[in-house]
């Protein structure tokens, strides 16, 4: 089981200081803004946790849940905490809109069909942390408090690679190359070797269209769901890159996303709107 680090040591609660999705720094004054702005107040540890660091990715991504949906069980997985900002907790009213989730939430998390938030319904402080699936049209409190919900959050376990690979003769993921991952795209039949692949693959922004190029040539190849659901996870993750994406062949993918169908294509044309959206902020 995922063991429990204590969130008490603020400066190990959060990943990285230089991720994309960290917020510029905030003072009190901004917190008493964005409090007045949203007409509640928020949760002294959230706070404390958003003046270490506005938002982003944390070290313990892992939520043990006793519910079970369609595509969730015995946990949720929770990567990252909206900042103070524009671009974080102040999206909330429109994010609630455009997924037509109830009102007078404060949302910490999601993209797409699944949701974590405070929940102010009939209160103004002291939320209680809910997590919405829009699809499943579920909910589930989770959490009586915010630090209840922090103080729960667990490390993901590192799973031993021959776990999940068994007897299958493939290479070893952490170090595999572009090169020996295009020939066992085009060479290999067994599928489930190929989405191992998918899942690992180090990516960064200058392999982005080549990727996309494999991915294309996969789903030509296959029709398959299992492949689709993968390589599009893999780009929810990546998301950050999606700027370094050529247009014509992210088009495609979506396409053929949406032919097959995917689930979760909403979740990506909404991270292709916040993205319009932060570019036409900069302009």
């Amino acid at each position: 089981m995922p063991k429990n680090a204590g969130w008490k040591s603020m400066r190990k609660f959060w990943l990285d200081d230089e991720d994309d999705l960290v917020l510029g720094p905030i003072k009190k004054k901004d917190i008493v803004l964005a409090e007045e702005k949203l007409g509640i107040e928020l949760p002294k540890l959230y706070k404390k946790l958003v003046k270490k660091q506005n938002g982003g990715y944390i070290k313990r991504t892992v939520f043990p849940i006793d519910f079970s949906t369609e595509s969730v069980e015995d946990y949720i997985e929770v990567d990252s905490i909206f900042g103070i900002g524009e671009d974080g907790i102040l999206d909330s009213e429109y994010l609630i809109k455009e997924w037509e989730l109830p009102n007078d939430l404060v949302l910490l998390n999601g993209e797409g069909h699944t949701w974590v938030a405070m929940d102010y319904r009939g209160k103004t402080k002291n939320p209680s942390i809910v997590y919405i699936d829009v699809e499943e049209e579920v909910e589930f409190q989770i959490a009586r408090s915010f630090s209840e919900f922090i103080e729960r959050l667990e490390e993901e376990d590192i799973v031993d690679e021959d776990e999940i690979t068994g007897d299958m003769d493939i290479p070893n993921l952490e170090e595999i190359t572009k090169e020996e991952a295009e020939h066992i795209f085009k060479t290999s039949d067994d599928k489930r070797f190929i989405r191992s692949v998918i899942i690992n693959l180090p990516l960064d922004k200058d392999g982005v269209n080549w990727f996309l190029d494999q991915l294309i040539f996969l789903l030509d190849k296959y029709n398959s769901t299992g492949i689709a659901e993968d390589a599009a996870d893999f780009f929810l993750i990546h998301h950050y890159l999606r700027g370094k994406m050529d247009d014509s062949k992210y088009s495609l993918l979506m396409n053929k996303l949406n032919a097959l169908p995917y689930k979760n294509l909403k979740t990506l044309q909404m991270i292709d709107e916040r993205e319009r959206r932060a570019n036409l902020k900069k302009i």
